[in-house]
């Protein structure tokens, strides 16, 4: 037995507008997602993005990392512009897995939560357990998913196990000092309610990578053993014509400094996408992307973007950052040749992404790394996010 929570009927998926508004967005997808359409408000981003600036902490412990939305701000920002009926919102730092099933379960609004030890708001919009959530019980967490704004003016659908949010998402309380460090935040209903979410473990390193071959074979196991096809979002899966792309190979870097491959992990992302749509310089464009675990192929995580994206080539990525280096074209080939040129793609959570299916390139050139997004943009270090952007 199970107990479902969806609330996708309800809340629209929007893309933040700029790089910091985060918080606006997910702001967006609340209020214009209540149950009932009569409640339902929609605001521009800017005019959300405002309220929230007028009302983030003055708390100076807090405005020292400068958060782009902070927990006070997005609170005061629903509870002012539409407040779920006959109700109130309120900041939760205790028992935050538990209180965003049990008020999610009893008054069907999605829920927004700081994920990346803080970096980035998202909306969760349902919740698989397998038991229902109701005060002084202990569901285990078996399936969630989240409306994240990124990417920027797309965002994006993700259905992940409840052991791959507590290791990806949700791996860490926020890291900032201040009202909310070490501890998990979100803003939900009043009051609070008594429970403990567990949820399975799973090993997630190992010694050897499967191929690229048996990634896709995983890949199309998890579509069938899940039957993800239902999921409305991901129905194109059973459409004529879809097919996967080539799956990438990343390293999942959510904890930097692990230094011995064997104890980083490592995930594939399998790219679907229809015969006709290709994207620039002939390169298919995506619909969905499922992520599966490098060593043992255990389906992760599954991913549908706004609309289509086109994953950025290795040697595209490669002449990025070489030209950038002033390097021609007959210099790059010879140290390509000479592997003095190496390319591998990367996850870390950080101002380029905060999203597992949109990773990002990292190019050595000789003792030189530079680092290139899906979008091609060139960023020379890996920079930390701005708290809530």
């Amino acid at each position: 037995m199970t107990h479902e929570v969806d609330l996708r009927t309800n809340v629209l998926l929007y893309g933040q507008e700029q790089c910091i508004w985060c918080g606006a967005a997910s702001a967006q997808m609340i209020m214009n997602g209540y149950p009932n359409p009569a409640d339902r408000l929609f605001y521009s981003q800017q005019h959300i993005w405002n309220v929230i600036q007028a009302n983030n902490s003055t708390d100076s412990a807090d405005t020292a990392w400068n958060w782009a939305t902070d927990p006070k701000g997005l609170r005061q920002c629903l509870r002012t512009l539409n407040p779920p009926p006959g109700g109130d919102w309120n900041v939760y730092k205790e028992q935050v897995m538990f209180n965003i099933l049990f008020w999610m379960n009893r008054n069907h609004y999605p829920v927004a939560t700081l994920i990346n030890e803080g970096g980035h708001w998202v909306v969760i919009v349902r919740c698989i357990t397998d038991v229902e959530p109701v005060s002084g019980s202990s569901p285990t967490l078996q399936w969630i998913t989240k409306y994240d704004p990124e990417p920027h003016n797309l965002g994006s659908e993700s259905t992940m196990s409840g052991t791959t949010w507590y290791a990806t998402d949700w791996n860490g309380p926020v890291k900032y000092t201040g009202s909310w460090y070490n501890k998990y935040v979100a803003v939900i209903e009043p009051p609070t309610a008594k429970g403990r979410v567990k949820a399975m473990e799973a090993e997630r390193t190992g010694e050897k990578v499967i191929s690229p071959e048996e990634a896709i074979k995983y890949a199309r196991k998890a579509i069938d053993e899940h039957r993800l096809y239902e999921i409305p979002r991901y129905a194109i899966l059973r459409k004529e014509g879809i097919r996967n792309l080539q799956p990438i190979l990343v390293r999942e870097e959510i904890r930097p400094g692990l230094e011995e491959e064997i104890k980083v992990p490592h995930y594939y992302i399998v790219p679907f996408g229809l015969d006709r749509e290709i994207g620039d310089c002939g390169v298919p464009l995506a619909r969905i992307s499922i992520m599966v675990n490098a060593f043992t192929g255990r389906f992760e995580e599954i991913t549908a973007f706004g609309r289509p994206v086109r994953y950025l080539p290795e040697r595209e990525a490669v002449n990025i950052a070489a030209k950038a280096m002033n390097l021609r074209d007959k210099e790059i080939e010879q140290m390509l040749a000479e592997k003095l040129i190496r390319a591998s793609v990367m996850y870390q959570p950080s101002d380029i992404t905060h999203i597992r299916a949109y990773p990002f390139w990292k190019i050595t050139v000789k003792q030189n790394v530079l680092y290139v997004d899906q979008l091609g943009v060139l960023y020379s270090t890996i920079k930390p996010s701005v708290p809530g952007d």
